[in-house]
């Protein structure tokens, strides 16, 4: 059962995109648990609805593993559009959570027929019985459990994370983005299409030289949201720790970002660089760009 973790919000067309503070996005996000070190969230009608995504749409829905998992929605009856929210939380240990909100996901009919069809899916044998625990609806599986909240949300957590989402269904233990994650999660548009705030693996800090930007190795943190309502708007905050790294970061990457804006082809996307902003902020650097669907389609014609 471990690709359900990632078979569902596939099915959203969520991972495929180069990428609410209320409603069903809101208590969703409240099941991730403080161990979280990353969160990413999702409003997959917003993206299928946007221009961006309809510009792209052959490419992404011509996927077979999209095709798959859009074909378990449907054979449950869904719409990949009545997804209103996907939540995803875990660590790099794999220990992880999803939580999707959709109209009648969490009765037992479609809960069973959707895991049922994942597991069908990733050739694993099928098998979904729904029971309780501790007052709750569940379907256990041998590496997880999945919590059917209510009749329109879906919980589904690894075994090392199922007693924590357990416990914070029945509002005791602590969030991740009332605690840990508070900061980093008051940086980011949760309304927006998609989210993320994460702390940044040492693994990924030590790329950062083989860009030839060695500063960028002392981010810790990472937080950002994506506006697909007009074009595809960016706004994207990297915690340094300290003032004065967060300087050299922002001069380092407005060096580099001068130098792309004299490349002659940079010249054709004029209003697109023009809106890139890069600024310490603190003991952070705030990074904003946006591009119009003309940029965008332009992008796609110039595209090998």
């Amino acid at each position: 059962m471990k690709r359900i973790c990632w078979t569902l919000p596939l099915a959203a067309s969520l991972f495929v995109l180069p990428a609410c503070k209320g409603g069903a996005s809101a208590d969703a996000v409240k099941l991730v648990p403080d161990e979280a070190e990353f969160l990413v969230g999702m409003h997959p009608k917003d993206i299928m609805e946007s221009e961006v995504y309809k510009t792209f749409k052959g490419d992404i829905e011509g996927e077979s593993d999209y095709k798959d998992a859009v074909k378990v929605v449907e054979d449950c009856g869904m719409a990949v559009t009545d997804f209103e929210a996907v939540i995803v939380g875990a660590t790099a240990k794999e220990d992880g959570v999803f939580v999707v909100a959709a109209k009648g996901i969490g009765t037992d009919e479609k809960a069973t027929c959707i895991i049922k069809g994942v597991q069908k899916a990733a050739g694993d044998e099928e098998g979904a019985e729904v029971t309780k625990a501790e007052g709750k609806k569940i379907i256990q599986f041998t590496d997880g459990r999945a919590y059917l909240v209510n009749d329109d949300m879906l919980a589904v957590a690894t075994t090392s994370w199922e007693d924590k989402i357990g416990k914070l269904i029945d509002g005791e233990g602590t969030p991740a983005v009332d605690n840990s994650k508070k900061d980093l999660y008051g940086q980011v548009d949760a309304k927006s299409a998609l989210w993320f705030i994460a702390n940044v693996p040492d693994e990924v800090k030590g790329m950062a030289a083989m860009f030839g930007a060695p500063e960028l190795g002392d981010v810790t943190t990472a937080a950002g949201n994506l506006d697909l309502s007009k074009g595809v708007a960016i706004n994207f905050v990297a915690g340094l720790g300290e003032e004065a790294k967060a300087t050299a970061v922002s001069e380092k990457v407005n060096g580099m970002l001068e130098e792309v804006k004299k490349d002659e082809q940079a010249k054709d996307f004029a209003d697109m660089m023009n809106s890139v902003k890069v600024e310490a902020d603190g003991a952070n650097v705030k990074f904003a760009a946006s591009a119009s669907m003309d940029d965008i389609n332009k992008m796609k014609e110039m595209a090998p």
